[in-house]
């Protein structure tokens, strides 16, 4: 089962490595494990939890994990004081130079890679045109160049604080109105070339980033299916057009643009079939248990399943070492003297 758990990031139920948590490294076998507030409480306990999941990754004689967080900034930041406050990515747009920017995602990396997060889902390049947009705070502004310029030097941070970066989402909800944690959002431009918001994501790849993770969005110009299970928007696009050849990662399929379209086991296969790579579950783990063991009963995947294997093994040969305990208490206890 483990050739195929490969493929899935998965949430945990807790701060704590339980049953769940053993059964998905050890058994199932999964590529990474996505951390959210549920998990996380101060930074010796984030290394705790990430040290004991490693060790649990190199005891099944697999690959390390990857161990990601959503630690954008402004409204999306998983990992509370002491950890460094990031502002918004509308603030920084509006406030902050790209070198400040840069700086400031070094010093986030710094910290995510002190406690072994090694992904940092992040950062936001969609060209969010108004505040309808429910991306609105969390993009860098409605200026193509500028979000480009401002997702480069966070992806640049973060690279040279020892994390790997996921710039999303691909491509692009900055055309939308409707939020796809909900409803299936549409592109609204009317351009099919969507010069506007695929500016940020060439500019991304020309950068080197080494993930892209997929919107749940209809680009009706291209095809009627979301990006997230679309060849078109993976392969004709992304792959072809962008020229990116990193890991393609799924938004979390659980989120309600996914299940208006069927199950969520079967979603996780077609976005394989249609070129994603790290297929993300985030909430109900045993979907990716049930998605895994359909895999394992389709053959015409197998090629695909390759594929995708071997992008990530590619991947987890950058993944950094990880920090020893000393070096957790080290630099976190002067700041919680600062601030008790």
């Amino acid at each position: 089962m483990q050739a195929y758990g490969q493929v899935f990031m998965v949430g945990l139920p807790g701060p704590r490595v339980e049953a769940v948590a053993r059964e998905l490294v050890r058994d199932l076998g999964v590529g990474g494990v996505i951390l959210f507030a549920r998990n996380l409480e101060d930074p010796l306990q984030v290394w705790e939890l990430t040290s004991e999941l490693q060790r649990l990754a190199r005891e099944r004689g697999g690959p390390p994990l990857l161990l990601a967080v959503d630690q954008e900034g402004g409204p999306v930041q998983r990992l509370k004081g002491p950890f460094t406050r990031i502002p918004s990515a509308r603030e920084l747009g509006e406030k902050a130079e790209p070198r400040e920017v840069e700086a400031l995602y070094h010093q986030v990396a710094r910290e995510l890679a002190l406690v072994g997060v090694n992904l940092n889902l992040a950062p936001v390049v969609d060209v969010a045109r108004s505040p309808d947009c429910p991306l609105w705070e969390r993009s860098f502004g409605p200026d193509p160049e500028k979000v480009a310029a401002y997702g480069m030097a966070a992806i640049r941070g973060l690279r040279a604080g020892g994390v790997l970066a996921a710039a999303k989402h691909f491509p692009g909800l900055g055309d939308t109105r409707r939020d796809s944690h909900l409803v299936l959002p549409t592109a609204e431009g009317a351009d099919p070339e969507r010069a506007v918001d695929l500016k940020p994501f060439a500019a991304a790849v020309a950068v080197g980033v080494p993930l892209i993770m997929t919107a749940h969005l209809r680009v009706p110009a291209w095809e009627e299916a979301p990006a997230t299970l679309s060849p078109v928007a993976i392969r004709t696009w992304l792959r072809g057009r962008l020229g990116f050849g990193g890991v393609v990662m799924t938004d979390d399929l659980e989120m309600g643009a996914i299940r208006e379209q069927g199950e969520v086991a079967s979603a996780a296969l077609q976005a394989l079939a249609a070129g994603a790579d790290l297929l993300l579950i985030c909430e109900h783990s045993e979907l990716a248990w049930e998605a895994a063991r359909r895999l394992e009963k389709t053959p015409a995947l197998k090629e695909r399943l390759a594929e995708a294997s071997a992008r990530l093994a590619r991947l987890r040969a950058r993944l950094p070492a990880s920090c020893a305990r000393r070096e957790v208490e080290a630099y976190f206890a002067p700041i919680l003297m600062r601030n008790p």
